[in-house]
């Protein structure tokens, strides 16, 4: 009996080896850089403190720890367009990586700055940055990580993920509860400006909370 299971062992690991060999291994787990950004335009008549401070309850609803900053502007006109951040050059990042320095948010009213410590995501980076313009204020918000994709583990990552969430929903439904929060506390007019991925639907109109669709990126 013994000797038909350490048979049956050796066979099953000669395959495995079998498959490993030639083309790659196809059990190894891959390392996958993410990341997201999302701008909105915000209309409201409120005032930039209660703007402001909508932003920062947002973010606080996902991160308790985040650095939140509202700098002083240069000048007291405000600008006819709105500001955009800047992301780091990649230059200096090996391939297929991502930039430890997220983007930067000179001329905003109101920045944040995160590294949450998430379950499945490595080294995720979130960065908000709120700039004024006469017509309103633009929200750009970028967000970064590392998940391990495929391997062994794939489908057991597939099911963890389906029932505690994965570190693509918690980085969206970061992002989304800041605009939601502002567009609640001000009575703001909120349109999406650009993202990357697609956003699926409209779900900056849901209620603060509401856990995000799937994402085009969201793969065990």
């Amino acid at each position: 009996m013994k000797a038909s299971m350490m048979a049956a062992t050796m066979a099953v690991a000669a395959a495995l080896a079998g498959c490993s060999t030639g083309g790659g291994n196809m059990f190894a787990s891959r390392d996958t850089a993410v990341e997201y950004i999302r701008v909105f335009d915000i209309k409201t008549d409120a005032a930039g403190p209660a703007v402001t401070r909508a932003a920062s309850e947002g973010i606080s609803r996902n991160i308790n720890n985040a650095t939140l900053a509202t700098p002083v502007p240069e000048t007291a006109e405000v600008q006819d367009q709105p500001g955009r951040f800047k992301l780091a050059d990649p230059a200096g990042a090996p391939p297929g990586t991502i930039p430890a320095r997220g983007p930067s948010c000179e001329g905003a009213s109101w920045t944040a700055k995160a590294a949450p410590d998430v379950r499945g995501g490595q080294d995720m980076n979130i960065v908000a940055c709120l700039f004024p313009y006469k017509g309103g204020y633009h929200l750009d918000m970028y967000a970064a990580f590392t998940k391990q994709e495929g391997g062994w583990l794939a489908w057991p990552r597939r099911a963890y993920g389906y029932v505690l969430g994965t570190p693509d929903k918690y980085a969206e439904k970061t992002m989304l509860d800041i605009v939601r929060t502002i567009r609640e506390t001000t009575n703001a007019q909120v349109a999406l400006v650009e993202a990357k991925p697609d956003v699926a639907g409209t779900p900056w109109l849901e209620p603060s909370g509401v856990a995000p669709r799937t994402s085009q990126t969201s793969k065990p």
